[in-house]
């Protein structure tokens, strides 16, 4: 991608950081916010597809099958304890165009676009200042948003609602209103509040935060946010009536697939993930940190919009490492990907509260330029972690055998299945899949796919099989064992 390596020149750094920081034509500030927007999405559409599905991404793209009644889509949701909505979202845009596994990928990407103006206009809300253009460009290059948006699954919509839930609770709890409008605004608010809730159940401490903001700035502050008050119950009762089955399926859930952190996790919070590497974990880790410590006084000791995402910073963490010692571990990443928010906006905001010109360069410049530099080698050096079916598919030649089975002993061999039938590759080849126990007595050669981490990397054939099969052909290709056996009947 040639233009990637124009935002290495140390002098467009300089500029971009001027017209960040001193630009008052309002013009010109239209004009970088839509320049900032469109690299957002360019990169974003740029290897849409560059790797296949992995397991949770044929799990969404299993239950959103279009073919599907509603009750049955709501069954397979239930069946993975996952809020449909994301489903339901996605089964809709493939029952429009196609159920194929790249055009599934739209949907996360949709949202991933939508949540950048998004949250510049929240940041503007927020500072009331241009700091909202530093926070679009850093969502618009990071590393992390980006992947997510490349994947069919429910968290650029988490991301992207969460984001709209805070707009409006700014809207419900600001003094600038009359009382037709707030009305108006708190009405937007419980709607987008049950939606939001309804696609992660982490996102309630979304929430949680609201409530403990509202009661700290009424103790200190005076501060009556009535209208949000009023609107809790309206919230639970309606989320209650929507995902009352999603509930039920989720309570009798006594065991998860995470463990308990290291001691790592406690100097990282995540952040190498969320920004790309250790190195920029640490950029952002610590000028949030000093940040807030340079600001202690004026976030907490006064009343202000940056006291409600310290508090969502840090009840995303607190909350669920609480509840992982009490009953069963359940914090990861992606569940809390509505942190980038307070992390994007506080960064972005407080080096705009800086009246030290140098430091506010410095700091610009600390966190600009090794985000750039860090988002080019991720991109030119991308690397395959999912299992690669297309590629094995795509191996097989014209006049080669093309039947095949998945050797899967578990309960998600049909969501890959069901995904491997859906590949351009296989219908364009004529290829047949099998079930491994059910092979016609005609078919003499047969390809075994393996996706390795669903059998703990063992793809060894079932002890009746392998007296009976001779190994062909071995191909391996990331996360995948493929092997061609002649079959003695």
């Amino acid at each position: 991608v040639p233009w990637v390596r124009i935002p290495l020149s140390p002098p467009l750094i300089g500029s971009w950081s001027k017209i960040i920081m001193f630009s008052s034509n309002k013009n010109n500030i239209l004009l970088v916010s839509i320049l900032f927007v469109l690299i957002g999405i360019f990169l974003r559409i740029y290897q849409l597809n560059f790797e296949n599905y992995w397991l949770d991404e044929m799990t969404s793209f299993w239950v959103a099958d279009p073919s599907l009644s509603l009750e049955e889509t709501f069954t397979r949701s239930n069946h993975f304890h996952t809020p449909p909505i994301f489903d339901l979202f996605l089964k809709k845009y493939l029952e429009f165009f196609s159920y194929d596994p790249e055009i599934g990928r739209h949907v996360p990407l949709f949202f991933g676009i939508l949540s950048i103006p998004f949250l510049g206009l929240l940041s503007y809300q927020v500072s009331k200042n241009n700091s909202f253009l530093l926070s679009i460009f850093l969502i618009s290059i990071n590393i992390y948003l980006i992947k997510y948006s490349q994947e069919t699954r429910p968290y650029t919509l988490v991301f992207l609602l969460s984001t709209i839930n805070l707009i409006f609770y700014y809207k419900i709890i600001s003094t600038d209103f009359t009382f037709s409008k707030k009305i108006f605004f708190f009405i937007l608010f419980v709607i987008f509040s049950v939606i939001t809730f309804s696609t992660h159940p982490f996102t309630f401490i979304l929430l949680f935060s609201q409530i403990f903001h509202s009661i700290y700035s009424f103790l200190l502050f005076k501060n009556k946010n009535y209208l949000f008050f009023l609107s809790i119950p309206f919230i639970l009762i309606i989320y209650l009536l929507i995902n009352y089955n999603y509930l039920i399926s989720s309570l009798v859930q006594n065991e998860y697939f995470l463990y308990h952190e290291n001691w790592k996790f406690y100097y990282n919070y995540y952040f190498s993930r969320f920004f790309g590497s250790k190195i920029m974990g640490l950029v952002y880790l610590s000028t949030l940190i000093f940040l807030i410590i340079h600001f202690r006084k004026k976030i907490f000791l006064t009343s202000n919009n940056y006291l409600l995402l310290i508090f969502i910073f840090l009840f995303s963490y607190i909350i669920p490492l609480v509840y992982g010692f009490i009953k069963m571990p359940i914090l990861t990443d992606r569940y809390i990907i509505f942190v980038l928010i307070p992390i994007l906006i506080l960064i972005s905001s407080l080096i705009f509260e800086i009246s030290n010109k140098k430091l506010k360069i410095f700091l610009l410049i600390f966190i600009l330029v090794p985000t750039i530099i860090n988002n080019y080698i991720e991109i030119e050096n991308r690397e395959i972690t999912k299992p690669e079916f297309t590629k094995f598919l795509s191996s097989i030649e014209k006049n080669e055998f093309k039947s095949l089975t998945l050797y899967e002993p578990n309960s998600e061999l049909k969501l890959v299945e069901n995904y491997v039938k859906t590949l351009k590759e296989f219908k364009n080849k004529n290829f047949k899949i099998y079930n491994i126990n059910n092979i016609p007595k005609d078919e003499k050669m047969l390809w075994v796919i393996c996706y390795e981490p669903l059998v703990g990397f063992d793809c060894t054939l079932p002890n009746n099989k392998e007296n009976e099969w001779n190994l062909v052909i071995n191909k391996k290709n990331h996360l995948l064992n493929s092997r061609l056996f002649k079959i003695n009947n």
